[in-house]
């Protein structure tokens, strides 16, 4: 779909190169392996080092870190241990749950949270449980934060977003639009995209996402 937003080539704006664009298995999948590679980076060790003490491919951690292949729970114990954290403490912010009203009500305080400091981005996900169709974002990226030079895809369906505060640079393709406070855009989760804040504070981006897998039973859910 089109955007409502002025788009210029991106050879008017900073160079954004084309790259493959991959696709996350998950929401899940792909908020565990950021955060499984937050803590590798955090304790200064290589993919090969820690694939190596669990005993498992080089490959297939990568794949993990990238949310492209889900951890099986024995996996998950190996990188708890070998990080020294518990594995509750990884899947907190992944998992779902109940609510109030069978999952149609999801308090302040309950919603799914995380904070990937490397990319300079945290994300808080408002859903309610019982949503089968779609899901509610808010994204706070920090001066110079972004989803990186990789373009990326996330199934079918189409987000709409809006930007709340500063300022908010979304690369579709090899076109760049430029987003401030109080413009609003959309684009279909099959498009390759990327995002980043150039700006100097804080951007805050609501992002509203159908979900047509979800609508049709399958329990994948998706990101920005």
């Amino acid at each position: 779909m089109s955007s409502p937003a002025r788009v210029s080539r991106a050879a008017a704006a900073p160079s954004s190169p084309i790259v493959r664009a991959e696709r996350p298995g998950s929401a899940v999948d792909l908020w565990l392996g950021q955060q499984l590679r937050q803590l590798r980076k955090q304790q200064g060790r290589s993919l090969a080092e820690v694939a190596r003490a669990c005993g498992m491919s080089l490959g297939l951690l990568s794949q993990i870190e990238r949310g492209l292949s889900s951890a099986s729970v024995k996996v998950l114990h190996l990188l708890a241990l070998e990080f020294r954290v518990s594995v509750n403490s990884l899947l907190r912010n992944a998992e779902h749950t109940g609510g109030e009203e069978d999952g149609r009500v999801a308090r302040a305080g309950t919603h799914r949270f995380i904070d990937l400091k490397e990319k300079g981005i945290s994300k808080e996900m408002y859903t309610p449980s019982a949503c089968r169709s779609m899901d509610l974002c808010r994204a706070s990226i920090a001066p110079g934060g972004s989803t990186g030079n990789e373009l990326f895809v996330t199934g079918q369906g189409e987000q709409i977003g809006v930007v709340l505060k500063g300022v908010l640079e979304l690369w579709v393709g090899d076109h760049v639009i430029r987003l401030q406070e109080g413009d609003s855009f959309c684009y279909a989760s099959s498009t390759p995209r990327r995002w980043c804040n150039p700006g100097t504070q804080t951007t805050e981006v609501i992002w509203a996402i159908s979900n047509i897998t979800q609508a049709s039973g399958d329990d994948t859910r998706q990101t920005p």
